[in-house]
Order: structure tokens, then C-alpha cells, then sequence
């Protein structure tokens, strides 16, 4: 039997994914007035700090007994997943970037057989496939699909979301939730700040106005320091490839904030595409249910 924490830890799942449907876009609305990276380095950044101040003798205690390759290629991953996000929301639409990114739900079964050791059971795959006809459904929108350089930006999301996952579920063996989230904050915090000041003119952040400056409080605290906790505490109980399905949720609430954010329309054809998504995620659930605990 699964006890509750199974679905405790489902919601959790559920929840990162409404906070990512409305973060992404307000990022892209935050993007009139500040460009991908320094929204990086502010937002993690800031997320970053909140994570030092509350749990300051927390991390210095679980860093002591951590090797880098503990935490090094989750937090690394997770760098990439977010830089590679922004720069996709940047150059397509918020509802493409949450079906293409949401792909990550066939890459990380696949990874978890070489970092795992995790055999891939067949039984997932008539699922995994209809995810995907759902997601292409749900973001065509009853047009063509075309893939552009924004296209190309969240395909390497869709990767790094699942490293991020399955190299975070390895890391969790070792030290818990907090502290693999906030190493994972610094880390892309470093990288970003590091890319604003090659790449982008500083002058630039005298021009950016007070409704970006929200919007990057907003992903600091939401989609970032509880976003991550939620994810890390859940890969705790559950499998990656199992979180990764019920991140397939975020294009549908992506679609739907952005209808009323962005103006971008969904049509039935992406409606049925939405339906088919979730009586996959519920279908995936079910199986993992009659799998024993870990």
C-alpha cells in the first residue's frame, strides 16, 4: 500500500507546476523592461540570499559532508533548465516553451537507466507517447507547429529538467531537500550574474520598471525557493520519471495564465490536447501506485 505522503508529495508536485504556469508568463511580460539574464541573476540572486539567511548553520553543516559530485551536476543541470528557459521565453511563446519543456518527461526515464541503474519498464511507454501527442495538441493549437531558435532554447530545457531531476533524486540519497535546493540556486546564481556582466550592458538596469522588479520578487520566492523545495522534497518519495510526468501539468497552466496574461488563444484542439495530458498523468499515477515503495 502507498501511504498518504504518496499523494502529499503529488500536490507538492502540482503546485510547483501552477506556480511555473504563472511564472513564465510574467517573465515574458517582465522581459519589456529586462533582459534574460540579469532577471537570472536578480531572481537568483535574491532566492539565493533568502536561502543563506534561514539556513545559514543548516547548509554549512550539510556541506561539510557533501563531495562535489554529490551535488555538482544537479545544481549545474538546474542552471542550464533556467538560463536556457529564459532565453526559449525570449525568442517564442510562453505556451510553446511549456510543451516543449515538459518533454522532459521522456528524457528522464532514459537517464535514469544510466545514472540510476533504474530498468525502463514498457508498460510507461504507450503513456509517455500520448503525452507528447497531447503537449504537440495543446501548443499547435490547431495551426502549424514550427521550431525556431525559442523552440531550440526550451528542447535543451527539456534535457536539463531531467538531469536536474534524476541527478537530484542521486543527490537527495545524501543530504535533503533545502540544501540541494539552495545549492542549486547558488550555482545558477553564479552562472547568470557571471553571463549578465559578459553579455549584457549594466546600464540597463536603470532602466528597468517597477512591474519587473515584482515579477522577479515573485519568481525569487514562488518559482524559486518553494518551487525547488517542493521538488527536491518530493523526489524524496517519488521517482523522477514520475515527477517529471506530473510536471506535464505546467503547459496546461501556462496556456491558460497566458490566455489571460498574454492574450494567446487556445482552441479546442489545444483543449484536447490539455485532456489528454491529464488522463495521462492520472493513468501514470495508477501504475506507479501498484509499484512497491521505495
Amino acid at each position: 500500500m502507498i501511504n498518504n505522503s504518496h499523494n502529499k508529495y503529488i500536490i507538492f508536485i502540482l503546485l510547483q507546476s501552477f506556480l511555473y504556469g504563472l511564472g513564465n508568463p510574467l517573465t515574458k511580460i517582465a522581459f519589456a523592461s529586462i533582459t534574460p539574464l540579469w532577471c537570472l541573476a536578480f531572481r537568483f540572486g535574491l532566492a539565493f540570499s533568502l536561502f543563506a539567511i534561514f539556513f545559514a548553520t543548516r547548509l554549512r553543516k550539510q556541506l561539510q559532508a557533501l563531495s562535489a559530485s554529490q551535488y555538482l551536476p544537479a545544481g549545474l543541470c538546474m542552471a542550464s533548465a533556467y538560463i536556457s528557459c529564459n532565453l526559449a521565453l525570449e525568442g517564442t511563446t510562453a505556451t510553446n516553451v511549456g510543451f516543449i519543456m515538459s518533454l522532459s518527461v521522456i528524457f528522464a526515464p532514459l537517464l535514469s537507466i544510466i545514472v540510476l541503474q533504474r530498468p525502463y519498464k514498457l508498460s510507461h511507454l504507450h503513456i509517455q507517447l500520448l503525452v507528447i501527442l497531447g503537449m504537440y495538441l495543446l501548443c499547435s493549437n490547431g495551426g502549424t507547429f514550427s521550431f525556431n531558435q525559442g523552440d531550440l532554447w526550451a528542447l535543451l530545457t527539456a534535457v536539463s529538467v531531467a538531469g536536474a531531476l534524476v541527478f537530484g533524486e542521486k543527490s537527495l540519497k545524501a543530504t535533503d531537500a533545502i540544501t540541494i535546493s539552495a545549492i542549486q540556486t547558488f550555482i545558477t546564481a553564479v552562472i547568470s550574474i557571471a553571463g549578465a556582466l559578459l553579455f549584457d550592458d549594466i546600464s540597463t538596469i536603470t532602466k528597468i520598471q517597477p512591474e519587473a522588479w515584482a515579477v522577479v520578487i515573485y519568481l525569487a520566492i514562488t518559482c524559486t525557493c518553494l518551487a525547488y523545495f517542493l521538488q527536491n522534497a518530493a523526489l524524496k518519495f517519488l521517482s523522477s520519471s514520475l515527477v517529471s510526468m506530473l510536471q506535464c501539468t505546467q503547459p496546461i497552466l501556462t496556456a491558460a495564465a497566458s490566455y489571460f496574461l498574454l492574450n494567446e488563444k487556445l482552441t479546442f484542439t489545444g483543449m484536447s490536447g490539455a485532456v489528454i495530458i491529464l488522463a495521462c498523468i492520472i493513468s501514470e499515477n495508477i501504475l506507479e501506485k501498484k509499484v512497491k515503495p521505495r
